[in-house]
């Protein structure tokens, strides 16, 4: 983003020190303060533009100028590089500490003078669990792909879902869909889907769906909630953003760097009669 608004402000800039050098140009003598002048608008937009591409903002500058103008457009509808890291920073730092507490500290935490082995052993497997957990959100999908029937492989895990978790998925098939997908990959990634269907949708029936059309496989998940807001469709796939109080903001994430390294494709909906919709989709084979 940075990049393009410094190549947009540098356009500007050339227009306006092109039409003040051309009207100097038409006179038949050029005096030499309209001359400084010149050099020091030249000058004053290079330092503006050198800010805007380092994504910071340039300085406050005198009114009814051009660099104000453009100042003005940029704090209305553009955060600097440093300031949007910073927040990053500590959305994430928060996210992780509060998975730690809950999930890590407080397992070991509670554990009482007199509990016995078998409790331990519950508690800290827990615990461990938990960071297993972590590093698999961390870890870098596979991409060991071959030619599989993707419905087949969305029939297997949406039964490994509904077995863990006692939620209702109903599933329509076309028949053999056929991609290059990873197998442990492809279904460790529908897993998130279904388990974010879930969370969103209120605990109610998740709707999946395996098509080909077009050349491509496509499968389809969809809940029966209130479906994604303005800024989730803007932040979805963001590391770490979560509108849930106690959700990591890993999943989507993590389903879409495993999707795209198979070669496929993501895209987030809400459906005309309620509710959110995830639809991947891959080449077909």
């Amino acid at each position: 983003m940075e990049i393009a608004l410094a190549a947009a402000v540098a356009a500007v800039l050339a227009g306006v020190i092109g039409y003040s050098v051309g009207r100097s140009g038409m006179g038949s003598a050029v005096t030499l303060a309209r001359s400084d002048a010149e050099a020091a608008l030249m000058k004053r937009m290079r330092e503006f533009a050198s800010a805007v591409a380092r994504g910071a903002l340039p300085p406050p500058a005198d009114p009814g100028t051009p660099e104000s103008d453009i100042l003005r457009a940029l704090e209305a509808g553009w955060t600097p590089r440093g300031v949007e890291h910073q927040r990053a920073l500590r959305e994430a730092l928060s996210r992780i500490g509060g998975f730690l507490d809950r999930s890590v500290k407080e397992p070991l935490a509670d554990v009482s003078a007199t509990a016995g082995a078998a409790e331990l052993r519950e508690r800290i497997g827990r615990a461990l669990g938990s960071l297993e957990d972590l590093e698999f959100f961390l870890g870098e999908p596979g991409t060991d792909v071959q030619g599989l029937d993707l419905s087949k492989l969305v029939q297997e895990v949406t039964h490994e879902f509904t077995q863990d978790q006692g939620v209702t998925v109903r599933l329509r098939t076309e028949g053999p869909v056929r991609a290059d997908l990873d197998r442990q990959s492809f279904m460790d990634a529908t897993y998130l889907l279904l388990h974010n269907a879930t969370r969103f949708g209120g605990d109610d029936t998740v709707d999946v769906t395996v098509t080909k059309r077009d050349g491509r496989a496509h499968l389809e998940v969809r809940d029966r909630g209130e479906g994604f807001s303005e800024e989730a469709f803007k932040r979805a796939f963001d590391p770490f953003y979560s509108t849930a109080d106690d959700g990591l903001g890993l999943g989507l994430p993590h389903a879409r760097r495993s999707f795209e390294a198979m070669g496929g494709r993501i895209e987030l909906s809400n459906a005309a009669d309620g509710g959110a919709k995830v639809e991947v989709s891959f080449p077909a084979t």
